[in-house]
């Protein structure tokens, strides 16, 4: 009996030794088969979210292609610390061209106030003070604003020009003191940017994108279109207490005729500024040069009319047509000689300078008919084997002749106290205290000629003037 229950015993124990084995070993399985588990959730995710970075790759690469290429606009419109030494020359180049006159240049200190950590844009801020008028002025400001680097203005303070200025020298001055300011572009050190590959082929597909955010920081350019017949809002538009100037003119007068020649001036500029546009077709080249010509030539003969009127005495008045008038005009006329070459004054101009000159004889203007020749003589040679121009000239220099000899006969002092006019009897005038009659030598060259009421005339030199009392 005790044998068999030791054996039973020992089965029992071998028995549970088995059970609490395998009860180990399926224990064991499960931790295996529950760190397998979490090794494939793991491995899942990585999955997941390197086929999300898969995915994603493509947009990104787009994105960083497209910043790419719009730093180089952002490069283009900020100056580098080069760019910003050349910006005085700039601004004095600016000054030239818009007739300002810049008394200060100061560069301001911009770091003050701003955190100290790094950042890509450097802020670089001049304080300018500046005079002209109030058109010099704005197109000064439109130099700045169409500058190929970014530049703004975010103060500005305008005083008004003294009214003393202005009646003593005919111009005004504002003085305008306003901050320049700008920024310079530093992109900060990091990490050597990642290459792309195909990334020429990859860039050709994303132009239009590029172009677009290139486009949204570039620097917008406006025309600047001049005065325009506008007046200065800074200058007190009403006229002196004297109604009239020197000459007899009122002075609202002579400001309206100023107004019309300003704007005649800017009307032949613009047609000079169309035939100078690159690109222009030939043809329309044509038509604009000989547009330009009748108006030139035409403005030109009217400023000499007025200036021989001497009606334009009012100072403010007196300066702006010398300054926006005469001045440019002859600027021009100059410039549009020297590119047409050598070939002189086409016919029609020919033509308009002639009855201009035969309207001043007529008018008792020789002077006049005198300055309009010689607005043209330095190219009259020029038309040498033109048979047409040619006889224009000759006409010319004809008509010339014939105010110099108006010219001196208007020197000569003729004094008529009289006339004696009865039927039967030959006409007498007394010139000069003598009693002369129809034929009579009054002085060398100088005949008497047709005697009526209230006029007489003369010969002289070949032609028949009259002289009236």
């Amino acid at each position: 009996m005790k044998q068999d229950r030791r054996m039973l015993s020992g089965i029992a124990a071998g028995a549970a030794l088995v059970v609490g084995g395998l009860a180990f070993l399926v224990w064991s399985e499960y931790g295996a088969i529950e760190t397998a588990r979490v090794e494939v959730d793991g491995l899942r995710n990585q999955i997941a979210s390197s086929r999300k970075l898969i995915s994603g790759t493509p947009q990104l690469e787009r994105d960083v292609i497209v910043l790419r290429e719009t730093e180089q606009a952002i490069k283009e419109i900020l100056p580098d610390d080069k760019d910003l030494n050349e910006l005085i020359r700039d601004l004095q180049s600016f000054e030239k061209s818009s007739e300002v006159q810049i008394t200060s240049i100061k560069k301001k200190d911009a770091s003050q106030g701003r955190r100290k950590e790094a950042e890509a844009f450097e802020k670089a801020i001049y304080e300018i003070v500046l005079q002209g008028d109030a058109f010099q002025v704005l197109a000064f400001l439109d130099h700045v604003e169409g500058h190929r680097r970014f530049l703004r203005i975010p103060t500005m303070q305008w005083t008004a020009s003294g009214e003393q200025l202005l009646e003593r020298e005919g111009r005004v001055a504002h003085t305008v003191k306003l901050e320049l300011e700008t920024f310079v572009y530093k992109p900060q050190g990091g990490p050597e940017p990642t290459k792309i590959d195909g990334y020429a082929r990859k860039r050709e597909l994303l132009l239009g994108e590029i172009a677009r955010h290139r486009e949204a920081v570039a620097v917008e350019h406006f025309d600047y279109r001049g005065q325009r017949g506008r007046r200065d809002p800074w200058v007190d538009p009403r006229v002196p207490k004297a109604a009239e100037g020197p000459s007899g003119m009122p002075v609202a007068e002579q400001v309206e005729r100023v107004d019309a020649f300003v704007v005649r001036a800017g009307e032949v500029s613009a047609l000079w500024t169309a035939l100078q546009r690159p690109g222009t077709l030939y043809v329309e080249q044509v038509r604009l040069r000989a547009e330009l010509e009748a108006a030139l030539t035409q403005l030109e003969d009217d400023l000499r009319k007025l200036l021989a009127e001497a009606v334009i005495t009012y100072p403010v008045a007196e300066s702006r047509l010398r300054r926006e008038v005469s001045e440019p005009v002859a600027a021009l006329r100059s410039e549009f000689s020297a590119r047409a070459g050598k070939s002189g004054p086409p016919a029609e101009t020919l033509r308009t300078l002639l009855a201009s000159m035969q309207a001043s004889i007529e008018d008792g203007k020789p002077k006049l008919a005198l300055e309009t020749l010689a607005s043209v003589e330095s190219e009259l040679a020029l038309v040498h084997g033109d048979p047409l121009r040619q006889g224009l000239v000759e006409s010319m220099r004809q008509a010339a002749d014939d105010a110099r000899a108006l010219l001196d006969f208007q020197s000569i002092e003729l004094k008529i106290t009289g006339i004696a006019i009865q039927d039967g009897a030959p006409p007498v005038a007394v010139i000069n205290g003598r009693a002369l009659g129809e034929g009579d030598l009054v002085a060398p060259e100088l005949l008497v000629g047709t005697i009526r009421p209230g006029e007489i005339e003369f010969n002289f030199r070949g032609l028949v003037l009259v002289r009236r009392f």
